[in-house]
């Protein structure tokens, strides 16, 4: 097995322009992904939706939805392997300003926690350039910064919508609609064409004439166009005059304001009021403020940061690129075709840097092929001196963009490349091989906890940082190094203290935000029982790394995440334990107290009729499920990750209110919500002598976009399965699991996701559920409804077979000699007697009467591989099966039995007898083993896997598992 690599540098990428997009996919293959392993690969960005700014304005003019112009940076972190910190950059700072160089840090406005850096790239755009509004005056709607214009530009169409839904009154003609755009250049060209195309279309829609649009465009410069050709111009100039755009050349725009009737007003240089409903800004592009104000490195008068021909600043460890950027030596216009062209040059240099190689300069070219649209699907060319118009060109420029999107939106599945010695490690020196070659002897027991100079650092920072934050409630003292933390009983002496623990892995890649879910999870519990959490201890692994700075920042950032969630509870943090690992992992031993004669919820108290209401939507272990495959959206992780660090301590102080009549309360965590309120039905029976049951309102539970979207894609949490074994006590599973169509089987499956840092799922009486519903919305849990409600049901038959599955019933079944198995709702697998010689996991051989109907596995019927299986049934042995957790009938009694050998526990799967599938394979002809290497069974996949069993010959299990295509990847020699 090749040794784990230790993290030896830290590169990190600020901002998801153009350039940085470029290597987020190129870094994740080989060979660079290999050249990189030791590299800590990190992007800090501040939206995880960037369009490509070609596209931007045909996605104005209604030609590309949202999704086919914007890149998903959160998935393209996941197939390269990048940290994802979802925060907007404020400023740089070097460890060692003196030197001038070197590792540093990055710096937030929100109150993170700073990211360090041994090598930084910084590729952020553009900020909005000239004069923009003040606070008390009319708003404008910026184009930059382009990653979030999108969402600007549906505001816009939405106010636009609102103004002519509402009737405009009897008498009165419908007012006109008023846009001008500031900005002649090339974008704000085709962005007035392109609203002037999409918004006479949704005025038609709304059944009004398009003529009450009226467009303007300002511009400084006497003509448009300044940086093309004349031709160019003048085409351009011709076609704003026939689509009847106000033009208002050399004048700039100074100021706006409101007139007394409330009519908005945009003043230009020459004293020209134009009236408007909607003013679009698409000026020159300006250097963000941060960039000259805050960063070691040199800027020019704009504010832009100076870089070489390497794209090098002026510190060594800190490049740049794209538009935020500037070549004093070879100065290009900030458009997004030198920041695609500067991606593979970047890329490379920074792989140079990292391994102490030399770097290369890069030269972009200075003419270059323009296509700008014209609103419609047609396009102008500009390159030198030429120009030309045209359908065909757009129909080009729509290849063109569509191709380079392609690039990055389908990711290829890529294998590692083994590496005997990493890069990085040979470049690092002697004692960073050394570090590499150690790291398979790496000591357990106390000698995997993390070094003391590296933990007293991390500690020091969590207290300073704390004291500043919560002065009042300070975390462990520097002087506490006691063994144990000393901390003081309950306030009243007749109060109950309660204690829980939780710990699970890291599933996100940024440590900060997994510090803070990890401590919300790990509260929950005391949310639950309405308890006050006083004190909490801290379990962290941490991954090794050689370079004890890493160490240090992944602690640090993962303890204050940790410490702002108990804070915000009034929880403080008392000491713990850290160690090393292969993979992040913390967890929390809290404590708190319930106060003498207050309310405590527990699981069981509810009572039927009682109202079922759930805090937080739920979903949380498909949608990270997708995101391991790079299937998740951005937008859904970014809900998902709110959702999760929402704490529920706010829900606890409405829940323990004895004016809202709660009875029974659990939070939603492993089991699923299903699994958790099978705990709450445990409740003594009712008066009548049945059985407390609920009825669930399934368009009432709240659900996370990216749980339904995993859900539609077959994508669930390794954990489904098991927690969908409760799947017995719903009454109507098969209604809900299929017959009601995939929308509602969807959601239904995901009653069975396990949850991470759940919400609440409470009882209350029926009389006060909206009222508590409204109480909990007040405080933060926008999603939180009544999902369902307590009733009766008939106690149960008794039965002598408590694993019996009954379609019928909650938990019993009868048995007949042959029965159809539901197994994870999608696959039934029909069982007929046979005679085999079984060796049971928990006794001794014995004798069942059970064969499976292999014929199903081909499509249609094979006579020769009928007869090759049935001459297969004389060669098991005792061996050859050993027992897996799935029912089936033998002799009219049940038996858990199952097969030998490797099996994929995150496919819901049926598995077959390996052994007799292998000796019907061997007995079949040659061309007809070719012929079986890939085998369709409507629609299903048959995943064949080889390993060697005890009977001497390889063992080969089929796996069928819901979606996709078949593929049997190995048939035995």
């Amino acid at each position: 097995m090749e040794p784990p690599v230790p993290t030896y540098s830290d590169l990190v990428l600020v901002g998801g322009g153009h350039a940085h997009v470029h290597l987020l996919k190129m870094y994740g293959m080989p060979p660079l992904k290999a050249k990189l392993r030791g590299v800590r690969l990190t992007l800090v960005t501040r939206d995880v939706l960037t369009p490509y700014s070609g596209m931007l304005p045909g996605f104005v003019s209604g030609h590309y939805a949202f999704q086919e112009c914007h890149l998903d940076l959160a998935k393209l972190c996941a197939f390269s392997g990048f940290r994802l910190v979802h925060a907007p950059a404020a400023g740089i700072t070097l460890d060692d300003p003196a030197r001038g160089s070197g590792p540093g840090l990055v710096h937030f406005s929100c109150g993170r926690p700073a990211v360090r850096f041994d090598v930084l790239s910084v590729d952020v755009g553009s900020a909005p350039g000239g004069f923009l509004p003040g606070p008390q005056a009319p708003p404008v709607t910026p184009v930059k910064p382009i990653d979030s214009f999108g969402a600007r530009f549906r505001q816009l169409l939405a106010r636009m919508q609102a103004a002519y839904k509402k009737p405009a009154g009897e008498g009165c003609e419908p007012a006109p609609f008023r846009v001008v755009v500031v900005g002649g250049g090339a974008g704000g060209i085709e962005l007035t064409l392109a609203l002037q195309h999409r918004l006479s279309a949704e005025l038609s829609s709304l059944s009004q004439d398009p003529s009450l649009l009226s467009v303007s465009l300002v511009n400084r410069s006497p003509s448009i166009l300044n940086q093309h050709n004349a031709d160019v111009r003048r085409i351009f100039d011709r076609i704003l005059n026939e689509r009847g755009v106000h033009l208002y050349k050399g004048r700039t725009a100074t100021s706006t304001h409101s007139s007394s009737s409330g009519q908005k007003l945009l003043k230009l240089s020459d004293a020209t009021l134009l009236p408007f409903d909607e003013c679009v800004w698409c000026t020159n592009a300006a250097a963000a403020p941060w960039l000259s104000s805050s960063t070691p490195c040199e800027t020019d008068p704009a504010g832009f940061l100076l870089v070489n021909g390497s794209f090098q600043t002026s510190v060594p460890s800190i490049f740049a690129a794209g538009d935020c950027s500037h070549n004093p030596a070879s100065p290009r216009p900030k458009a997004g075709v030198f920041a695609v062209r500067a991606g593979p040059p970047l890329r490379d240099n920074l792989v140079s840097f990292l391994l102490g190689e030399p770097l290369e300069a890069f030269e972009l070219q200075t003419e270059f092929l323009g296509l700008i649209s014209t609103g419609g699907k047609h396009a102008v060319a500009s390159r030198g001196q030429h120009a030309l118009e045209g359908k065909f060109l757009w129909e080009l420029k729509d290849k063109i963009d569509r191709t380079w999107m392609e690039g990055y939106q389908i990711l290829p599945e890529m294998e590692e490349e083994e590496i005997a010695t990493p890069a990085i490690v040979s470049a690092s020196g002697p004692a960073a091989m050394l570090a590499f070659q150690a790291a398979p002897m790496r000591c357990g027991g106390c000698g995997a906890k993390v070094g003391a100079s590296v933990l007293s650092r991390a500690l020091k920072r969590v207290r300073a940082r704390s004291a500043s934050l919560y002065p009042d409630s300070p975390i462990l003292s520097a002087d506490d190094l006691d063994d144990c933390a000393i901390c003081p009983p309950p306030p009243n002496p007749n109060s109950r203290t309660v204690h829980t623990i939780d710990f699970f892995r890291s599933f996100v890649s940024d440590p900060f935000v997994f510090g803070k879910i990890a401590a919300v999870h790990a509260l929950s519990d005391c949310h639950a029982m309405g308890a006050v959490a006083t004190t909490a201890l801290a379990l962290a692994v941490c991954l090794y790394a050689a370079n004890e700075s890493i160490t240090e920042d992944t602690l640090f950032h993962m303890l204050a995440g940790a410490t702002d969630a108990l804070q915000e509870d009034g929880c403080r943090l008392v000491g713990g334990h850290t160690c090393e690992g292969a993979e992040l992992g913390l967890g929390f031993a809290v404590n708190g107290y319930l106060d003498e004669g207050q309310v405590v919820m527990k699981k069981l108290g509810g009572k039927v009729g009682d109202k079922i209401v759930l805090t937080k939507p739920i979903g949380t272990g498909a949608c990270f499920a997708s995101e391991m495959r790079g299937k998740c959206s951005g937008a859904d992780r970014a809900e998902a990750l709110a959702s999760m660090v929402n704490s529920n301590g706010r829900a606890s102080r409405v829940l323990v209110d004895p004016s809202l009549g709660a009875t029974s309360a659990t939070d939603v965590t492993g089991f699923g919500m299903m699994g958790h309120l099978l705990e709450m039905l445990g409740a003594p029976s009712s008066p009548s002598g049945g059985v407390v049951g609920a009825n669930l309102f399934l368009d009432k539970v709240p659900f996370l976009r990216g749980g339904i979207a995993a859900a539609e894609q077959d994508i669930f949490s390794s954990l489904q399965k098991d927690n969908a074994r409760v799947r017995r006590a719903v009454s109507n599973h098969k209604q809900v699991a299929g017959e009601l169509g995939s929308d509602v089987a969807n959601k239904y499956y995901l009653l069975f996701d396990p949850q991470t840092s759940g919400g609440l799922l409470v009882t209350v009486d029926a009389d006060t559920a909206e009222e508590m519903v409204g109480r909990m919305r007040e405080q933060g849990y926008p999603q939180a409804d009544i999902v369902g409600e307590l009733v009766e049901v008939a106690a149960p038959p008794p039965s002598t077979s408590p694993d019996v599955y009954n379609e019928t019933s909650p938990a019993h079944a009868s048995l007949t000699a042959s029965v159809v198995i539901p197994y994870a709702g999608d696959w039934t697998l029909e069982v007929t007697q046979g005679t085999y010689n079984v060796q049971h996991f928990l006794g001794s051989p014995r004798l069942i009467t059970v064969k499976a109907s292999y014929r199903q596995i081909i499509r249609g019927d094979d006579p020769e591989l009928a007869k090759a299986l049935d001459a297969a049934d004389g060669v098991l042995s005792p061996e050859s099966i050993a027992i897996r957790r799935s029912l089936i009938v033998l002799d009219m009694t049940v038996c858990d039995v199952g097969i030998r050998g490797f099996f994929v526990e995150d496919l819901p799967s049926i598995l077959l007898n390996s052994a007799v599938m292998v000796a019907a394979l061997k007995a079949v002809s040659k061309e007809r083993q070719d012929e079986l290497k890939e085998v369709m069974i409507d629609s299903k996949e048959i995943k064949v896997e080889k390993m060697l069993g005890k009977g001497g010959f390889g063992v080969v299990n089929l796996a069928i598992y819901r979606g996709g295509k078949v593929a049997m990847k190995q048939v035995l020699e």
